[in-house]
């Protein structure tokens, strides 16, 4: 269990008790930890992204002691008022030319790491304010959200980025493949679902849409009535999406829109739903269920 600042446990399964615990690692959150830990071989990898500090660590997870401890580049975050350094990511482990890599991207600067040992092997410098979503992965290439960012032409934007992570040292002007401006509202909550060159994602403005992965293109996109915050899931053949009002939407993969089923919940969803076999773990506003066949 991982509540960022507030500790860092490992409990038994079996009847609840405290193998061992961690709450010396601390960090402004300023609205919570928000990333996920991830499990890699031997090691419990968690990010601290906040205004103060910003640090990737690697705890043994038999016994919570620390095996590697980064800290993020200090350079990219300069410019950056002290609010927009925060991020809330959950990173991704992906295997380039039989070297595993550690993609953690933050709010202005996206990183590969070795999960080893903690090295930085590459970055794309790019973003502002408080990413949120986490990297995805198809075909040995990268895409990630930059964090918010404003500028004369746009006052509110965020960009998709693709990078080809085959590189070393700093590769903003060289291994950066395309990238997809998209202006916002606010910064950018879900982490979007690729599948088959096919990327699906929801913006801020409530276009639901589907890129090309390839050209970074749009090839569809439809106006929603509400905000989607939770990812959306794959699911044989079908992308599921669910809204902050309860709208549970479910369209056919591929590069027609086609809305195989609608339905109202009970009231907002939020959290991404979990699967489990052939049913779905949903947490609403008000309950949490389990929907089977």
């Amino acid at each position: 269990m991982n509540y960022g600042s507030l500790g860092t446990a490992c409990i038994k399964t079996s009847d609840g008790s405290i193998v061992w615990a961690r709450t010396d690692l601390k960090c402004k959150h300023v609205q919570g930890s928000g990333s996920s830990p991830i499990l890699y071989k031997n090691l419990l990898i968690l990010h601290y992204e906040g205004v103060d500090v910003r640090f990737l660590i690697a705890l043994d997870k038999s016994n919570g002691k620390t095996v590697w401890k980064t800290d993020r580049p200090d350079k990219p975050y300069e410019a950056l008022t002290e609010i927009g350094r925060k991020a809330y990511i959950t990173p991704i482990i992906l295997k380039v030319k039989g070297r595993d890599m550690l993609i953690s991207n933050g709010s202005a600067v996206c990183c590969a790491y070795d999960p080893l040992t903690g090295e930085e092997i590459w970055r794309v410098v790019r973003g502002a304010e408080s990413t949120v979503p986490m990297p995805i992965t198809e075909n040995g290439i990268v895409y990630y959200y930059s964090g918010y960012m404003v500028d004369a032409e746009a006052p509110n934007f965020t960009e998709l980025i693709a990078v080809n992570p085959e590189g070393k040292g700093d590769i903003t002007a060289t291994n950066v493949l395309w990238k997809r401006r998209d202006n916002q509202t606010q910064t950018q909550m879900l982490t979007p679902v690729i599948k088959d060159g096919l990327i699906y994602t929801v913006n801020t403005k409530n276009f639901l849409m589907c890129i090309d992965a390839a050209t970074g293109k749009e090839i569809w996109s439809e106006r929603q009535r509400a905000n989607f915050n939770a990812s959306p899931v794959y699911v044989n053949g079908n992308i599921w999406f669910f809204s902050v009002k309860g709208d549970v939407i479910a369209v056919k993969a591929g590069r027609k829109y086609e809305v195989i089923a609608q339905n109202q919940m009970d009231s907002g969803i939020w959290a991404t739903p979990a699967i489990l076999r052939n049913s779905v773990i949903l947490r609403t506003e008000k309950y949490l269920y389990r929907i089977g066949k």
